[in-house]
């Protein structure tokens, strides 16, 4: 007999439901036995018969997994020829006693029920399929119930993953459903080059959810088609990362977030120009509601130019990225600048580099800007840009690779404080235009400077606007060759007043060719490094590094160096400390202490 638990896609009570070439089987057990014993009988009749003709020794011994498959041929084809396939079909809690086959020329209508998914996909490329009020689909749970009426509703998270073509019957299904009419609450929603994407806005998904994830990806017009030229919006609440790839991009523009909710991760990926020609193809500006981060790829770093910002919201961060040219061809091409708001991090990377000379900076603060381009080629357009451009308010203005060449002609909103500026260049050839131009890059209202291996040989090139003050400057250099056109200059240089300064590796000898404010006072000096790299600063004479006041307390360097500086050390009310007293005063406090301690064990004895 067959087995029903096995051969079955779903189960309700004691009905079963098989999936046949005809249609959908609804069969209850009892039923399928009753067929069993008949289909016995007859088999016994003819086994007999049979046996009567044949020789015992001529018979064939059919092998068990083909005399189960024939069992369950039978079986099932003695119900089939038995069944009248109805025109119309409601499943309900209570189904009906007697086998039913639902076939493409079943209508299937779902109302004020809730089905498991596996049945409703299996549904919408077998049967007609009419959606009515109050349906939804929830997990499916093997040897559970998968019909619930509406309200005993489980409303468990359902995990949807499909990649597989679907028939033309199922696409008609889909395209009569009215919008938002499949309640769901969506755990995880993956689907990839399949027409079902086009099921997404006819989902109605639980607005105290969300969904955890959604997953698009088509590289077929026709599979978003239905999601296009639809003019409603597709809801998703609060969600914890929509990706969205190849076509699929284009069903930003009809996604809404809802007002009180949050998506965590926007992430646009696409590497062919027609698949972002529906965004571009927007008139105005549409907006993505609150999200936290978003992550734009290749071609999709264009949709960055259509995307307007919730009035409330501002981005933790912005990552761009484009590998060719021709991937940021439409941002730049366009004459408007484009507005992203507040934006906590930006970062952009490769050709994406070059978006930084169309964002507008009109109300707009980043805390912290990033270009990377470790191509030359990435950063082309912004250095040879003809005129300077501002970057708009910016805290933290971090630069790496090629992108330190772009210095010179970067300015920042006129009532804006750079919090910290941070170069970083790994090779000569990052740093090699700013050197061979040779000019002077004024640095205004700049807090911090970090300078990391080749980027310390711009260091003579930086001029402090004004009177200005820097709070910190800190140098680091990992090899002898970082610092060696900086120790090449025959002149020293000045760097203004600084309140704190660190050198470390092989730019402490960056120190012998630097000129410091002559009524400055430096809260901390730190040199940091192992002996080989203070081999400049020992080649120098006794006395010859001029450093002016420094903050006893502050005072890093290795003793064996001190004799080729010269330096003021003075105490928290700025008065003068020789290094002499300070021997003196350590001396004195080890003295008390022992004493302190000897006493101590005195009066315990």
């Amino acid at each position: 007999m067959i087995d029903l638990a096995h051969e079955s896609f779903a189960k309700h009570g004691d009905r079963f439901f098989l999936e046949e070439s005809g249609g959908v089987l609804i069969v209850s057990e009892a039923l399928l036995k009753k067929e069993h014993v008949d289909i016995q009988k007859k088999r016994w009749f003819l086994f007999s018969r049979i046996q009567e003709v044949l020789e015992v020794a001529k018979q064939r011994v059919f092998d068990d997994i083909k005399q189960k498959e024939l069992e369950r041929h039978g079986e099932v084809s003695a119900l089939l020829t038995q069944l009248q396939t109805p025109a119309r079909f409601s499943p309900t809690h209570d189904l009906p006693s007697e086998a039913v086959l639902l076939t493409n020329q079943t209508t299937v209508t779902l109302s004020n029920i809730e089905i498991s998914e596996r049945l409703f996909f299996v549904l919408l490329g077998k049967t007609k399929i009419t959606v009515g009020e109050n349906f939804s689909i929830t997990e499916h749970i093997d040897n559970e119930d998968c019909i619930r009426e509406h309200s005993m509703a489980r409303n468990s998270p359902v995990w949807l993953g499909r990649n597989e073509a679907v028939s033309r019957l199922a696409l008609e299904n889909i395209e009569r459903m009215p919008p938002s009419s499949i309640g769901c609450v969506l755990g995880r929603f993956s689907l990839y080059n399949t027409d079902l994407i086009n099921i997404v806005p006819k989902l109605r998904i639980h607005e105290a959810h969300g969904v955890g994830f959604l997953w698009l990806y088509t590289e077929r017009k026709e599979h978003v088609a239905g999601i296009l030229k639809d003019d409603q919006m597709f809801c998703v609440g609060g969600t914890e990362t929509i990706w969205l790839g190849g076509y699929a991009v284009g069903v930003i523009t009809k996604t809404r977030i809802r007002e009180d909710c949050e998506v965590e991760k926007l992430i646009l990926y696409t590497k062919e120009k027609e698949h972002v020609a529906v965004v571009l193809g927007q008139e105005k500006p549409f907006c993505v509601g609150r999200v936290k981060k978003m992550f734009f790829r290749d071609y999709a770093v264009c949709v960055i130019t259509k995307i307007r910002a919730h009035k409330d919201c501002e981005f933790e961060s912005l990552w761009l990225a484009a590998s060719k040219e021709d991937h940021v061809a439409a941002v730049l091409e366009q004459e408007e600048m484009f507005f992203v708001g507040r934006v906590g991090r930006m970062e952009l990377q490769e050709h994406a580099v070059c978006a930084i000379t169309k964002r507008s900076h009109k109300d707009c603060v980043v805390e912290c800007l990033r270009l990377h381009a470790n191509r030359k080629e990435y950063a082309a357009a912004v250095l040879g840009h003809d005129k300077p451009f501002c970057v708009g308010r910016v805290k933290i203005l971090e630069l790496y690779e090629y992108a330190v060449g772009s210095l010179p002609q970067l300015t920042i909103h006129e009532d804006c404080v750079v919090e910290r500026l941070e170069l970083s260049a790994k090779r000569n050839q990052y740093v090699a235009a700013v050197l061979e131009r040779g000019k002077e890059i004024s640095i205004e209202r700049v807090r911090n400077i970090w300078l990391w291996d080749y980027a310390v040989s711009i260091l003579p090139q930086l001029k402090i606007h004004g009177d200005g003050e820097v709070e910190s400057l800190s140098l680091h250099a990992s090899g002898k060759e970082n610092v060696a056109a900086v120790l090449e200059h025959e002149r020293e240089f000045c760097v203004g007043r600084v309140k704190n300064m660190s050198l470390r590796g092989y730019a402490v000898c960056v120190v012998t060719k630097m000129r410091i404010h002559e009524d400055n006072t430096m809260e901390s000096f730190v040199l940091d490094g192992r002996r080989k790299h203070f081999s400049g600063i020992l080649e120098e004479g006794d006395s010859s590094i001029e450093l002016g006041r420094i903050r006893r307390r502050g005072f890093k360097v290795p003793r064996e160096i001190r004799q080729k500086l010269r330096y003021t050390l003075v105490d928290g009310g700025g008065k003068e400390v020789g290094e002499e007293n300070i021997f003196l005063r350590n001396k004195t406090a080890m003295l008390v202490l022992f004493l302190a301690i000897c006493f101590s064990s005195y009066r315990w004895l």
